[in-house]
């Protein structure tokens, strides 16, 4: 079984290329680790950000005490729903994430799930798989090449599951494992036991939240923590904010101090520069439309 999983997360690592070229949109951008076009200073206003590949609204809420920035995302393409790493391939080092998303043209970016703090998981960026030791404790995350977020919860069955969605003709694009899953099919999902102690997951902390709300449609939330205007959510808490948004899919990726959402290459929440940790990967939005 897991010769055969690794033999088909192998070819998926090549199959998105194929795909990209025999179905290309009007606008892609390569599956690698290239950044993507220089977005359209006309296109920014001080909260949004649209293109002929791109519609992004940048949104804050503040509900008893927590505030949520938002970012609503509507893409023309898969291939623009990226990530970037610090360094090489699992290479042990951090950069700052303003850096990294400036330096990929990220329109709005978050944080990753800091995939290098840990030893286990199934990790891809860009389609490279990076690392295939599954944890049947921990949730799983697979970004397709349709651009379709598909979560794996932890459980003895979850290699299986993967060999099946391998098999129905889909390929990874990018993996994470951290979690836990926190919507799925439109409903939110309670705290897994596994989960109870890990990452503060009933501790009310900041959080870091990617969704998907239809097809190629997506949101980013962050959940505030730890300053004054703010005192963060559980895991719980999350999973129910991200359902009255009406979302079909959840995922928490690293919380705590890593929580950090930029938007047009600055701070769209309460972080600054001397508090911005150096981590190990990003998610990101770029524009498709090349700039002049």
């Amino acid at each position: 079984m897991k010769k055969l999983l690794c033999l088909l997360l192998c070819l998926s690592a090549i199959i998105p290329f194929a795909f990209a070229e025999d179905a290309a949109p009007e606008y892609s951008l390569p599956i690698d680790f290239s950044g993507g076009y220089k977005p359209n200073p006309d296109g920014f206003t001080k909260d949004s950000y649209e293109d002929a590949s791109l519609s992004v609204k940048m949104e804050k809420r503040d509900i008893d005490g927590v505030r949520y920035d938002i970012a609503w995302i509507k893409v023309a393409s898969p291939t623009q729903l990226r990530t970037a790493i610090a360094g090489k391939p699992n290479q042990v080092v951090a950069e700052k994430p303003g850096r990294m998303a400036r330096k990929m043209n990220a329109v709005v970016a978050i944080n990753g799930d800091f995939y290098t703090q840990r030893k286990d998981g199934l990790i891809c960026r860009q389609g490279q798989v990076f690392r295939y030791i599954l944890n049947p404790e921990k949730d799983v995350l697979v970004i397709d090449d349709l651009g379709n977020l598909n979560v794996f919860l932890g459980s003895e069955t979850q290699s299986q599951e993967l060999v099946d969605f391998l098999q129905s003709g889909r390929t990874i694009v990018n993996a994470f494992t951290f979690g836990p899953a926190i919507v799925k099919d439109g409903k939110a999902l309670p705290l897994p036991d596994t989960y109870l102690t890990r990452f503060d997951s009933a501790e009310r902390s900041p959080r870091m939240v990617i969704a998907q709300k239809g097809p190629l449609e997506y949101v980013f939330v962050e959940a505030e923590g730890r300053v004054q205007h703010s005192k963060g959510v559980t895991t719980d808490q999350m999973g129910k904010f991200m359902e009255e948004l009406g979302v079909q899919t959840a995922y928490c990726l690293d919380g705590g101090n890593s929580c950090i959402m930029l938007f047009n290459g600055k701070y769209y929440d309460s972080n600054y520069s001397s508090a911005e940790r150096g981590q190990s990967d990003i998610v990101y939005i770029a524009t498709a439309v090349p700039d002049k």
